[in-house]
């Protein structure tokens, strides 16, 4: 009996441990992975615009990666600098 009680204890030790170290990993990876553009706002420029030169289809979802990213509204400024993030794939 006491050794099966130790045994589940181990198992339930291991696991824990396991999803520990796979969700501090999982966290560390992707903030590691995040690489940004810094781009100078030109005349004319939309973040439509902007974003559709950084991505191959739809760009509302790195327009709301370079909003979210930079804390700006739709309005954007000549000579405003933001970075872009170079979304995975």
């Amino acid at each position: 009996m006491l050794r099966k009680k130790l045994l589940f204890i181990a198992v339930i030790v291991a696991f824990s441990t396991i999803t520990i170290i796979s969700i501090n990993f999982r966290t560390y990876s992707s903030k590691n992975q995040e690489i940004y553009i810094k781009y100078t706002v030109k005349t004319g420029d939309t973040l439509w615009s902007i974003a559709k030169k950084y991505t191959d289809g739809d760009p509302r979802r790195l327009i709301y990666e370079i909003r979210k990213h930079n804390d700006i509204s739709p309005i954007i400024r000549p000579g405003q600098v933001i970075e872009v993030p170079i979304l995975n794939k």
